[in-house]
């Protein structure tokens, strides 16, 4: 499974100061493109918007949208205090995203 992140996510990453939740939320993805498949804590929150939480630090949240089995574009990140306002910039990016291809 191909693992594809919007500039917002990147920036996200970036700015992220918890190394350790960077290295994990890192990893899980890695996981997810080498074993094609999400796993663990994750739900679908609005049409074709899915949630990954992570049980760690402030309940870190990456939102996502999926297309087929072949791509995951990982939207934007955030924790639980930022929760609806992130999913509604996911619904803009995944939208932008599929008018563009």
């Amino acid at each position: 499974m191909r693992v594809l992140r919007s500039d917002e996510y990147s920036h996200w990453m970036r700015k992220l100061r918890d190394n350790r939740a960077k290295v994990r939320i890192t990893r899980y993805f890695e996981r997810v493109q080498q074993g094609g498949e999400l796993t663990g804590d994750y739900k679908q929150v609005r049409p074709k918007i899915i949630e990954v939480r992570f049980d760690f630090g402030p309940g870190y949240r990456v939102y996502l949208t999926q297309e087929g089995n072949e791509l995951v574009i990982l939207l934007i990140g955030g924790d639980k205090s930022t929760q609806d306002r992130d999913i509604d910039r996911a619904e803009i990016i995944a939208k932008a995203w599929r008018e563009g291809h």
